[in-house]
């Protein structure tokens, strides 16, 4: 599956910074402009980074004042940029052109690595009842340029701290030398309910020409949209899959998860087990512990058996608590018994402490929040 042909009738729709660049290179094709131009303008957008036309001084006068007919290149406004005392993790409030707010994480990792999680969409209409940004009264799609924009302001923040490193594509300096190591869609919103521009992001993010990053360093993560996950492997075949799971009954799901009245378990353990094989694919199951809810032995006995069907590793977290959350934390016996459970029966797990929790930036905590305030329209 590729990006889709961009409609080239009306030049002024055109959102030139969201296209893949054999995308970008149509466009330029279809209204009579020399391809070799979007290769100029791609490595603009997406290795110099670059959001003013004016300051592409290899593209000719003219062509520039052709491409300000266009949409404007996105623009996210860094609101805050607040650093955890715990861990460095430092959480990107960022402002979008309509005034709402939308957030990323940038995580140092042990031995040295960085991983920035991502935002796909302003709120989420996914309705999961231990998840704050589900209670964001604002709801849209971002675009592919949104999306990608979440890393550009990352590689400046980074490069602006000194934190560069080597071996960028083609020598290039500047903000593309400071870039995270690993991207992880699983920050606001669900990223497959914004299939065609979390494809067309990953196919810029993955682009040898542009931000380089191997598909191995990309996870995606869904709630259990069943239907979109082949098509997802089909753009992007060795993307790893998060799957947020969170319960082992249809039952509890169902309470806390109301997209599994449509997608049950089976379904979602069906549609990852017959995936075509990949040895470099990584599948995972996320799953938040929250107290006497589903912690159980018994949760543990059937999340053994399931991710084993898969192939599948298991990140346990405990639940991250927000204000006003209706859940609490297990206690830390109760994990670690949890956890040995699943492991003795032959389960992949792993306990994971979620970074930036003195800052809201945890897994579950994302919630549009600007100085204080939920945004709101």
């Amino acid at each position: 599956m590729t990006a889709a042909s961009p409609d080239t009738t009306d030049w002024a729709q055109l959102d030139l910074a969201s296209l893949p660049r054999a995308a970008l290179r149509e466009a330029f094709k279809s209204a009579g402009l020399k391809p070799f131009r979007a290769e100029q303008l791609f490595r603009w957008l997406h290795v110099r980074m670059v959001r003013d036309y004016e300051q592409m001084t290899d593209l000719p006068k003219a062509l520039r004042a052709r491409l300000r007919e266009t949409r404007p290149l996105p623009h996210l406004e860094v609101v805050s940029a607040p650093v955890s005392a715990l861990d460095g993790s430092r959480k990107l409030v960022l402002g979008c052109h309509d005034g709402q707010i939308v957030e990323a994480v940038v995580m140092p990792m042990a031995g040295g690595w960085t991983t920035e999680c991502i935002s796909s969409q302003v709120g989420c209409k996914m309705g999961c009842d231990f998840c704050a940004t589900s209670r964001l009264p604002v709801r849209r799609n971002l675009s592919a340029a949104e999306i990608v924009e979440q890393v550009a302001i990352a590689c400046r923040l980074r490069e602006a701290d000194g934190l560069v490193r080597g071996g960028v594509s083609g020598g290039e300096q500047g903000p593309l030398s400071a870039r995270p190591q690993n991207i992880v869609f699983m920050g606001m919103g669900e990223p497959l309910d914004n299939f065609r521009a979390v494809v067309d992001a990953i196919s810029i993010l993955t682009d040898p020409k542009g931000y380089g990053f191997s598909p191995r360093r990309i996870t995606v993560s869904t709630v259990g949209l069943a239907k979109r996950v082949p098509q997802l492997i089909e753009a992007h075949p060795h993307v790893h899959l998060a799957w947020s799971l969170t319960a082992t009954t249809d039952e509890v799901r169902e309470r806390l998860m109301p997209v599994n009245r449509g997608v049950p378990i089976a379904r979602m353990v069906a549609a990852l087990r017959d995936l075509p094989h990949s040895g470099h694919r990584k599948i995972t199951f996320e799953y938040a512990l929250l107290k006497d809810v589903n912690d159980s032995d018994e949760d543990a006995r059937r999340l053994a058996k399931m991710a084993q069907e898969v192939g599948a590793h298991v990140n346990a977290i405990p639940f991250n608590v927000w204000p006003g959350a209706p859940y609490e934390r297990p206690s830390r016996e109760r994990v670690r018994a949890f956890a040995a459970t699943v492991s003795r029966l032959g389960g992949s797990i792993s306990l994971r402490e979620s970074k930036g929790q003195d800052i809201g930036a945890a897994c579950g905590q994302l919630a549009g929040q600007a100085k204080g305030a939920v945004a709101a329209s």
